[in-house]
């Protein structure tokens, strides 16, 4: 009977820590050259400005790095966040602002991270794209490019 109780007790334990692992791919998700562009605003601009984002997502900190880097904006940026959640096509709240730290050029590189609360950023919308990144002007107000966050 005591020989039982201790196998019960070895697989119940092995069956819990199976269960803790995290089987849904690596812990670190990334992808370079993610596109920032009028077109993807809603409405659509016509700008000249473009950019590329840089993003890396660590699933076992809970925290997403970034670089955007952008050109030939219409004006000094006014205003850089991620809204979300939004598929493409669709305008959404900010969820995460870093204006303040950014150089109000009209080209630059910037660079940071923020950590995925599950509050203001979710992981499963991060990683299903329904974030994005959004960079306003004075002629754009409300967005002059933009670029979706899909791994």
């Amino acid at each position: 009977m005591q020989i039982s109780k201790q196998l019960l007790t070895a697989v119940a334990i092995s069956m819990f820590l199976a269960s803790c692992q995290d089987h849904s791919g690596p812990s670190i998700v990334s992808r370079r050259g993610i596109p920032l562009t009028g077109e993807q605003e809603v409405p659509v601009k016509n700008v000249p400005g473009s950019g590329t984002a840089d993003v890396v997502y660590d699933k076992s900190t809970h925290v997403l790095s970034y670089t955007l880097t952008w050109s030939n904006l219409t004006g000094n940026a006014t205003g850089a966040h991620i809204h979300g959640p939004a598929p493409r096509g669709v305008n959404a709240p900010i969820k995460h602002d870093f204006f303040s730290l950014i150089s109000k050029t009209t080209s630059g590189t910037f660079s940071n991270s923020t950590v995925v609360d599950g509050t203001s950023l979710t992981e499963d919308n991060l990683l299903n794209g329904q974030y994005y990144f959004n960079m306003h002007t004075p002629a754009n107000p409300a967005g002059e490019i933009r670029g979706q966050i899909e791994f």
